[in-house]
């Protein structure tokens, strides 16, 4: 009889640990899969809004480029237009090569906007900063399929 209740007790504790060890893993996993799509969830969020932020930019540059109107309308346009520069800005890191390249675009378009002079060159310099926003966000959207996947950068 004592072997079968140490037989018992054996069995008892092993599905205890099995079961302790299975609780562990699952609280583990669960709080990396909640991070990995927070991560997700704010990065794609970030993609969103810098890319209408963008897109804003390029539309208000090109309107100033064009203004044949109202002073009131102008100076309207400008206040969206630097808005929009420091927006974009601040959503780029200010140590990565590529972000800085962005915000140098839009920056270059900003003066030139505000010269009225060059519209052939200002032309060339949004293209230029769809570009390379487009490509930049490429980068980014790869990023997010892969930490999406788990695999943190």
């Amino acid at each position: 009889m004592a072997s079968n209740d140490t037989i018992a007790i054996i069995g008892i504790a092993i599905t205890f640990v099995v079961s302790v060890a299975n609780l562990v893993y699952s609280i583990r996993n669960n709080t990396r899969t909640v991070f990995v799509n927070t991560v997700t969830n704010s990065r794609l969020k970030w993609i969103d809004s810098l890319r209408d932020e963008i897109s804003a930019f390029i539309a208000v540059s090109n309107r100033l480029a064009e203004s044949i109107h109202s002073t009131s309308d102008v100076r309207s346009l400008q206040l969206q237009r630097d808005t929009l520069l420091h927006q974009i800005a601040l959503h780029l890191n200010p140590r990565d090569y590529e972000d800085q390249r962005i915000r140098l675009l839009a920056e270059r378009a900003c003066e030139l906007t505000t010269r009225h002079e060059k519209i052939a060159e200002l032309s060339t310099a949004l293209i230029e900063l769809r570009d390379a926003t487009g490509n930049y966000l490429k980068k980014e959207w790869n990023r997010v399929k892969i930490e999406s996947k788990g695999k943190l950068s």
